[in-house]
């Protein structure tokens, strides 16, 4: 409510007989002007204290005084409001002051009398229409706060001018005042706002979520109540309600899972909700409860629902992966042992043809592996890129020997066919170690063994791994193998062989490796030997130790006539 002069003119002969002299400039009046603390302060603890003839006095004396404003920003009309001061709020209407005025937090007067729960305060703001719907810094509207701090009584008063409010008005997150009902467990505050405020219980805030999930995700149970008997009254029943759909295809069970809190879980069940309800994804709470490790959840809902579990076991998401999977793919073995004693497949397939154990490797899920193993998973399955359990846990850096002491006694035969099998791009297991460097894998799967001079689809070995990737001691470990003097020269598809590719990568100790070792200096398919690709390159060091052993190589001349010496770094 704005400054109204005529009306200010009217009340101030009304009190002086018009005797009082208004200021020049109404601009004044918007501030402190003309005023100090100490005189700004008085009027303030005056409109706290209630003292009316101070007030008055204070006001006449300098009108302006109306607009002042603590540290925090707050008004005379805040100061009135926090304490209930009624009969300054009349003054300060009937002087035209400002009753929406925000404070440095947004608050408006309204905010401040529902925090003190200063009642007649509040009948009075909404008598005279004060703004409903404005927001503080939280984004909290008044109503959104008395229903946060649980201000039953206010709420009560607020539904005499029901007129007044949104009672949906969206706040933090487009949360509702119902929401928060939902959130804190406020269930006197979600009946007022449903029954005397007509509150819909069907509002989604900005994530899509229901009140109903933020109660079942808070495990709010006397609210849940109220929204099955709200649902009830117009002819829903507690499992229609129980099954509501967020936007991501969530229930409230699944709300409920994902909060991780077992009262909440517990509450739908016993509500009407099914443990094989799919999302849009087709993940059942199972499956979530999986993920997460909640085994307490997991048993509570195969314990309250038996007939569910079958179904729920064998239910697979968008991506075909059953609950197994999910308790694999986060490594959580105690609910992977659990599944497997209930009935679960302990060798299902997902979309990308992975089992359990599979996926459990990929996802370095070391715990999970072992337990799979020792429950009889079947190692010898493979992936869509045809790879097998041994490639995943290579190139995923897992413990080689602990991996083999798990298959000795249960699959000591499959382990050894996995050793040397390819995956789709024709790399074994050896191929991955030599590639990431993983020196102690290298050599449990030499010792187990695996064969080194097996070739990709490139007709690549492991060493041409180890020396595109600079990885020295893998080349080290490589070479001083049975094997090793047969695979320092071999080529690969293209003719180079690990000392040509060393050579174009830069890799300067394990060239200089290579040369101790005996390495041969062929050429490739394109007629150059290792030096014009270490030129090509512009690796001066990897160039100089060439040049250093065999000098002759600059008279070269690849398949295209072109010599080293008429390269730009010799120009």
């Amino acid at each position: 409510m704005g400054f109204n002069s005529s009306k200010r003119l009217r009340n101030l002969q009304n009190l002086k007989s018009g005797a009082i002299k208004l200021p020049r400039h109404w601009s004044k009046m918007l501030g402190l002007a003309n005023l100090d603390r100490a005189s700004a302060e008085e009027i303030l603890q005056a409109a706290e204290s209630g003292n009316a003839e101070d007030f008055v006095r204070l006001y006449l004396s300098e009108p302006s005084r109306l607009a002042v404003r603590d540290v925090r920003g707050r008004t005379v009309a805040h100061q009135a409001a926090a304490r209930n001061t009624i009969n300054i709020l009349h003054i300060i209407n009937n002087y035209g002051g400002e009753l929406n005025a925000q404070d440095n937090n947004g608050n408006t007067p309204l905010h401040v009398a529902v925090e003190n729960e200063a009642l007649d305060a509040i009948d009075f703001l909404l008598q005279h229409k004060v703004n409903t719907s404005i927001r503080n810094v939280k984004t909290q509207a008044p109503i959104h706060l008395a229903t946060e701090l649980n201000k039953v009584e206010v709420l009560q008063t607020f539904a005499k001018y029901k007129s007044q409010f949104n009672v949906d008005l969206g706040g933090e997150h487009g949360r509702t005042a119902l929401h928060f009902a939902a959130i804190h467990d406020h269930d006197q505050c979600a009946r007022v706002l449903i029954t005397d405020l007509g509150a819909i219980c069907k509002r989604p805030c900005n994530n899509g979520y229901y009140p109903i999930h933020e109660a079942a995700k808070n495990a709010s149970s006397r609210t849940m109540e109220v929204f099955l008997q709200w649902g009830e009254s117009l002819g829903c029943t507690r499992e229609q309600m129980i099954s509501l759909y967020d936007n991501e295809g969530n229930v409230p069970l699944h709300s409920a899972v994902h909060g991780g809190d077992i009262k909440a879980v517990k509450l739908c069940l016993s509500s009407g909700a099914k443990i094989s309800t799919q999302q849009h994804d087709l993940s059942t709470p199972v499956h979530l409860a999986c993920a997460q490790g909640a085994l307490e959840i997991v048993k509570l809902m195969f314990t309250m629902q038996p007939k569910e579990k079958l179904a729920c076991l064998t239910s697979c998401d968008v991506q075909k992966m059953t609950p197994l999977h999910c308790a694999a793919m986060f490594d959580h073995p105690e609910i992977v042992d659990y599944l497997v004693s209930e009935g679960s497949d302990i060798n299902p397939l997902d979309k990308e043809r992975r089992s359990p154990l599979l996926l459990a490797a990929s996802r370095a899920g070391w715990r999970t592996v072992h337990t799979l193993i020792r429950l009889g998973a079947d190692i010898r399955l493979k992936d869509i890129n045809s790879r097998n359990v041994l490639h995943l846990v290579v190139m995923n850096g897992g413990r080689l020997e602990d991996f083999a002491a798990n298959c000795k006694d249960r699959c000591e035969k499959s382990l050894a066919e996995l050793l040397n099998e390819k995956d789709m791009t024709g790399c074994s297991p050896l191929h991955y170690a030599s590639r990431e460097g993983h020196i102690r894998s290298l050599e449990n799967l030499i010792r187990l063994g695996a064969c080194i001079n097996l070739k990709n689809n490139n007709n690549e070995s492991p060493l041409h791994f180890a020396a595109r990737y600079g990885r020295y001691h893998t080349a080290c470990q490589l070479l001083d193998s049975d094997k090793g003097t047969f695979i320092i020269n071999e080529s690969d598809g293209e003719g180079l062989t690990p000392l040509h590719i060393s050579s174009r990568e830069g890799h300067t100790r394990v060239v200089q490796l290579l040369l101790n070792r005996g390495a041969l200096l062929h050429r490739d398919h394109n007629g150059r030997n290792p030096l014009h690709l270490a030129a090509m390159s512009g690796y001066t060091q990897t160039i100089e130790l060439l040049h250093s052993v065999h000098s002759h190589l600059l008279d070269q001349v690849d398949k295209d006539g072109e010599a080293l010496k008429s390269l730009s770094f010799y120009r």
